[in-house]
């Protein structure tokens, strides 16, 4: 059992156009119970930042503020514990004030000698700064700056940790560099295990985040969570990353687009490595249109088989309906109408009983009664589609065979 963590950036399409770098930067590190880095550490330390993009060097400064913020953190989990301080909540919530409070006059300071080796202003670097540690017992969290931080602990709903720090003007926020940067710094405590954390810039906010109510959009972090489920570290950062790029997400958003990715593995075995992340057009995937899916393969599995299998139910409908009323006469009325409900009764539970178990398991992990409708339309949508294909593709047949047998 242990964390599967992926980071991943895309540059924006309002940057590429002006041939700018990507100017978010996201990265973690895995610690053991004694502050050493390894792959199967229980332990993570992630950060994500995001660069100023009227500065000149701001993707210089994302990439420090998150490397100097892993580097300092690191030995932190190891110094609690060898003094029995996160054990307490109120020693813990004292510590983690006053390790980010360091962490941010460490950012600080590399900012400066950057400056100085590269003889421009440390504001030249500004950047917000994400950060998360996450043990087996909590989780401590801070943020200068937008973008958000969204938590899950086993059985709970999606928590949004921070309200983003926004400026006067929607494109304002505060940065590492600002003069009340220790005053606009938020820190949360979340004591519990944790399940999934997300911590992202601010380029997928509206996509992930209801500014409305400033409440976590869950099918957004769903999907994330579901895919890290069946996949490994590897294959589920290619998959982001081809979505972080695609056309769908280009079209919400011109920014750059940054995630940093946790989900604890409870032992879950990972499927085999697929075609990566390609996106989906399944018409699965268009009646979930508030969330531009990523990696549609399982949909499409789904969605395909349903249609092929109404699509030969259809064929065996008609063809025993034809049978019945064409072939065979049937000259009592009643007995023609009871025979004919009697075999629709039969399709329809049959048609039920597929579906159903085609789609079971996404209904029950759907809670939005408004989705749940959604996806049982567009099984009766599909379904239809599929029934009125078999019956077409049923008399295309009959009429060629018959055809055959004339001309012979």
């Amino acid at each position: 059992m242990s964390w599967k963590v992926i980071a991943c950036s895309e540059t924006g399409t309002s940057h590429q156009k002006l041939s700018l770098p990507c100017q978010d930067y996201a990265n973690f590190i895995k610690v053991s119970d004694f502050g050493k880095i390894v792959n199967n550490g229980d332990i993570i330390i992630g950060a994500v930042s995001d660069g100023a993009g009227s500065c000149k060097h701001s993707d210089v400064g994302s990439q420090l503020a998150v490397t100097t913020a892993l580097n300092y953190l690191q030995k932190w989990p190891d110094f609690l514990k060898d003094k029995n301080k996160d054990s307490c909540p109120e020693i813990l919530k004292e510590s983690a004030n006053k390790v980010f409070q360091k962490t941010l006059t460490k950012v600080q300071e590399a900012f400066n000698g950057e400056a100085e080796n590269r003889k421009c202003s440390p504001k030249d670097l500004s950047c917000t700064l994400l950060v998360v540690v996450v043990t087996p017992n909590w989780l401590a969290a801070m943020q200068i700056g937008d973008g958000f931080i969204v938590i899950q602990q086993p059985e709970s709903e999606y928590q949004l940790l921070f309200h983003p720090t926004k400026g006067e003007y929607a494109n304002e926020t505060t940065f590492v560099t600002a003069s009340n940067a220790l005053e606009m710094m938020q820190v949360e405590i979340s004591f519990g295990a944790q399940q999934f954390i997300c911590a992202s810039t601010d380029g997928l906010e509206r996509l992930a985040i209801n500014i409305k109510d400033w409440q976590p959009h869950a099918p957004f972090f769903e999907m994330f969570k579901k895919a890290l489920k069946i996949r490994s570290e590897e294959e589920e950062k290619i998959s982001t990353q081809e979505w972080l790029k695609s056309e769908e997400i280009n079209k919400r958003t011109d920014d750059d687009k940054t995630l940093l990715l946790c989900w604890y593995d409870s032992g879950v075995k990972t499927l085999p490595a697929s075609s990566g992340g390609k996106k989906s057009n399944s018409l699965e995937e268009q009646c979930f249109s508030d969330v531009p899916k990523k990696s549609g393969h399982q949909d499409n599995v789904s969605s395909n088989l349903l249609l092929l299998i109404n699509v030969l139910l259809g064929i065996v409908w008609n063809a025993i309906y034809h049978d019945l009323f064409f072939d065979i006469t049937i000259d009592t009325v009643y007995l023609r109408l009871i025979i004919s409900l009697l075999i629709a009764s039969i399709f329809a539970m049959v048609i039920f009983i597929i579906n159903w178990n085609i789609y079971e398991q996404k209904l029950k992990n759907i809670k939005s009664e408004k989705q749940q409708i959604k996806l049982l339309f567009f099984i009766m949508k599909i379904s239809s589609i599929g029934l009125g294909l078999g019956g077409i593709f049923y008399y295309l047949i009959h009429q060629y065979i018959r055809y055959i047998v004339h001309v012979s």
